[in-house]
């Protein structure tokens, strides 16, 4: 071969790898021309940023205090960097009622596509058909890893309404202090268990304790407190008619209405635990949050009553999509973000609300300072609910409420009066009258 062949070669060979390397390496944004000749296209590369995926803007309705309202702002932030189509409108419809909110919004052509309910009016929402289900969030692993006596209250129809996100149940506590005194090392089970350790208290420090904190300024702790013992916890938390055993309790709270304290927990909490310090209360209710907010010395004045439950007042929270939206994709995908164990164990750290979740817990054997993760035992109290709301629930607790705010809160003193009123009003039964705080036996029996 001739030298100038060989260079003719070899520039040829040269031509035809740079033509290759610059169809490998091109830049991106440059035109695409086709192979028949056509228009050349100039279509970019897809990238999967969600920058390409149509806007979508949801609208969230929550209901809480600002501190925690700014907290979900925080987060919607987060998931926006992440999820770049969708926008987060949160709305805090705190002080409102929920279905009054929904109407509104309605109404107004702006429906909410997802809201945060109390678990009580899930399954009253679902029934009118304001819900979707949300089954396909809630599946295998993660349906099993939520505690019962949240989900139960979100269940209708062989459906769950509801994602169950946190809880701040309502506890039953004891004076270890008193209880030993009184010579038992747990929390009385029944009024007539309650009444052998009250008696062997006032032998022991007449007029000097109060046997409850009987807080009638709210309504859920006042239903808590007629559900203290294992036996009338369903009733408590179905609103039922007074049962023989709640009447009784109340009767014997008016018999010993000079001696009890009337503290309200939320804003009254240093008197309560020094009542219990000081060895002068042997019960009170509280919420899990309070009790999550005491230093280890202050919890361990504490006995919980029912440690196995059921409680009356779980006072949970689950996100519902509502049958509006035509966002349902979206929708879901920002429950699930939201609802991961992760968040919910972040929130306890910051709110103290209770998980939803049983894997966020510590072990049985296993031990963690509360502030950090919750108790194990929170997993039994939990395990089941203590009722289910029925239909007619709502309008119950409407009566409730109502009736309990006519006791007149904390202020006016708990007698015979109020207690017989209370019975009277909420059974729609004329009260049998009492001696020496038991019921009278009917006509035609006699007591010698």
């Amino acid at each position: 071969m001739s030298r100038r062949k060989a260079v003719v070669l070899l520039l040829s060979v040269f031509t035809i790898c740079a033509a290759l390397l610059v169809s490998m390496n091109g830049k991106s944004g440059l035109p695409i021309t086709p192979s028949d000749g056509g228009t050349p296209s100039s279509q970019q590369p897809q990238v999967d940023n969600g920058d390409d995926l149509e806007p979508k803007t949801l609208s969230i309705a929550v209901s809480m205090d600002e501190s925690e309202f700014q907290y979900w702002i925080k987060s919607n932030e987060r998931f926006q960097l992440t999820h770049r189509n969708i926008t987060i409108k949160m709305t805090n419809i705190h002080g409102q009622d929920a279905d009054e909110a929904r109407k509104t919004a309605s109404e107004a052509g702006e429906p909410f596509d997802v809201m945060l309910l109390d678990n009580d009016r899930v399954r009253e929402f679902a029934m009118q058909g304001y819900l979707l289900p949300v089954d396909e969030i809630v599946t295998g692993d993660s349906a099993a890893d939520i505690l019962e006596a949240l989900t139960g209250m979100v269940k209708w129809n062989g459906s769950l309404w509801g994602v169950p996100i946190d809880s701040n149940p309502l506890l039953n506590v004891w004076s270890r202090k008193l209880l030993h005194l009184a010579g038992v090392q747990e929390p009385p089970k029944d009024m007539e268990a309650f009444k052998t350790v009250a008696d062997a208290l006032s032998e022991l420090q007449p007029g000097n304790f109060s046997p409850f904190n009987l807080n009638t300024s709210n309504p859920r702790d006042l239903s808590a407190w007629l559900g203290l013992f294992p036996e009338n916890a369903a009733a408590a938390a179905e609103l039922s008619p007074l049962t023989a055993s709640q009447k009784q309790q109340l009767h014997y709270a008016a018999e010993h209405g000079k001696e009890l304290l009337r503290f309200n927990p939320l804003l009254q909490k240093e008197q309560l635990l020094h009542a219990f310090r000081s060895g002068t209360l042997l019960s009170a209710v509280i919420s899990w949050t309070s009790y999550f907010t005491m230093t280890d010395d202050e919890r361990s004045l504490l006995a919980i009553g029912s440690p196995k439950g059921p409680v009356v007042r779980s006072d949970g929270r689950s996100f519902v999509l509502t049958a509006e939206t035509d966002k349902l994709a979206e929708a879901r995908e920002w429950i699930q973000d939201m609802t991961d164990s992760d968040a919910q164990l972040d929130r306890y750290r910051l709110f103290g609300w209770l998980p939803a979740r049983v894997s966020v817990m510590t072990g049985e054997f296993e031990y963690n300072a509360i502030a950090d993760r919750p108790p194990h035992f929170l997993a039994l109290m939990l395990k089941d609910p203590a009722a289910t709301p029925d239909p007619p629930w709502r309008e119950r607790w409407i009566r409730w409420t109502a009736l309990s705010a006519s006791l007149g809160g904390n202020v006016n003193a708990f007698m015979a009066e109020q207690a017989s009123r209370l019975i009277t009003e909420w059974n729609g039964e004329p009260e049998t009258p009492q001696k020496n705080g038991a019921e009278a036996p009917p006509e035609h029996e006699t007591i010698d």
